[in-house]
């Protein structure tokens, strides 16, 4: 009966997860923490790596002489993204020269 109903079913493993031992009950808990921790900062890698692409294309569009709208439109975002790219990508190269 549990596995047909998603509810009963997800009760009943917090049932069974509350009636372990007090030991294997944070050997649980600290597992399911350090899988929601890998997941958080592997979703967090793939938004940083998708805006760095973002930036990289905005960058070397514009080199190429296309305008923000162009680049806009081939990137699917409006303008003021775009601008925001741009600078950003700006402040980024003037950082490294500093260091």
């Amino acid at each position: 009966m549990a596995k047909k109903d998603e509810y009963i079913e997800e009760a009943y493993n917090e049932l069974k997860k509350l009636s372990l031992d007090e030991k294997k009950r944070l050997e649980y808990e600290a597992r399911e923490r350090a899988l929601h921790d890998y997941n958080t900062q592997m979703q967090s890698a793939e938004r940083r790596g998708a805006h760095e692409t973002l930036m990289r294309l905005a960058v070397n569009m514009a080199g190429k002489g296309k305008s923000l709208e162009e680049i806009a439109e081939v990137l699917d975002l409006d303008t003021d993204e775009v601008k925001g790219l741009l600078k950003e990508s700006q402040q980024s190269n003037h950082m490294h020269v500093l260091q």
